[in-house]
């Protein structure tokens, strides 16, 4: 059985940066990852969307039903609002997951717009999304339509 990991934070809280010095042994499955692989370098950010979604699903889902693989799947992306956790968690099969943990980033505000001004190229959000995507940010509930856990962890600031 599988133990699935939904990162939740605003773009520039440290989600990525966490997962690389806190998970090994695990697979982790990345939303920028599989964005930047498919969009070109003048292509709008959101221009491939539901192609982006649906290749974040398939690789879950791959994830999961993989016995051989490691047990713990974590995905890397905003998973801001409890839709946007629903949408991923209701596009999946999860037979084969006994444990759901939502793992929350959440730093101030002004240490999320300071980390994304290291940011350069496509990586870079404007910092107007970075404050719509902070006042749109939805605790996550225990209730949420699923049994899970929910866990905060924080990204020292010099990170």
């Amino acid at each position: 059985m599988k133990h699935l990991f939904l990162m939740c934070g605003v773009a520039g809280s440290g989600k990525s940066s966490w997962l690389q010095k806190n998970v090994s042994n695990a697979i982790v499955i990345s939303r920028d990852e599989i964005r930047f692989s498919l969009i070109g370098d003048f292509d709008d950010y959101f221009a491939k969307e539901d192609e982006v979604f649906a290749t974040f699903i398939q690789k879950i889902q791959k994830a999961i039903d993989n016995e051989e693989g490691p047990k713990e799947i974590y995905c890397d992306a905003t998973h801001l609002t409890k839709k946007s956790r629903d949408k991923v968690l209701n596009a999946l099969d999860l037979t084969n997951v006994e444990n759901i943990t939502v793992l929350v980033v959440r730093p101030s505000l002004a240490e999320a717009l300071k980390r994304n001004a290291q940011r350069s190229g496509r990586k870079y959000v404007p910092n107007y999304v970075i404050r719509r995507m902070w006042s749109q940010f939805e605790r996550p509930e225990e209730d949420e339509n699923r049994i899970f856990d929910v866990k905060y962890v924080e990204v020292p600031e010099d990170e």
